[in-house]
């Protein structure tokens, strides 16, 4: 297998995964969903699943976040693995995360070994999608002005 394929064979696997983790976000969330209206062995029976596997995905559902309502994910890195999946347009993305309301405080040094620890929903998270390749520079800077222009 030549250096090339093995890129482009890491490249698929890459946007697959990507693909994965957020299908499962999806399942999780319409699993509970429907836990509202329906019990685990109705829910078992109707989608071909055993009872211990809709058990147990309903409890890791339980620690899952809802999107906020008007945004495509429940967090600003969930919104760029979005954008990178080819789930929603480069213009709704930052659209969306210039107007994310981004927490004042900071994040901050652990006492162990002095990481800096994010704050959930912070701007960090799209930092962190930039250096992850889910967003480009010129994207992130895009984002950044946009959201500095929308606070001040």
């Amino acid at each position: 297998m030549s250096s090339t394929d093995i890129d482009s064979d890491l490249g698929r696997a890459r946007a697959l995964r990507l693909h994965l983790d957020l299908a499962r976000l999806d399942y999780l969330r319409l699993l509970r969903r429907l836990a509202e209206t329906l019990t685990a062995v109705e829910i078992s029976d109707r989608t071909g699943s055993s009872p211990s596997h809709v058990s147990a995905a309903l409890a890791e559902a339980a620690d899952i976040a809802e999107p906020v309502a008007g945004f495509s994910g429940a967090s600003p890195y969930e919104i760029a693995q979005r954008f990178a999946d080819g789930q929603i347009p480069r213009e709704q993305l930052v659209d969306e995360l210039a107007r994310w309301d981004y927490p004042l405080e900071q994040g901050t040094h652990d006492d162990f070994d002095a990481l800096v620890v994010s704050v959930p929903g912070s701007f960090d998270e799209v930092t962190d999608a930039a250096g992850h390749g889910l967003i480009d520079g010129a994207t992130y800077d895009e984002i950044l002005n946009a959201a500095a222009d929308r606070s001040s």
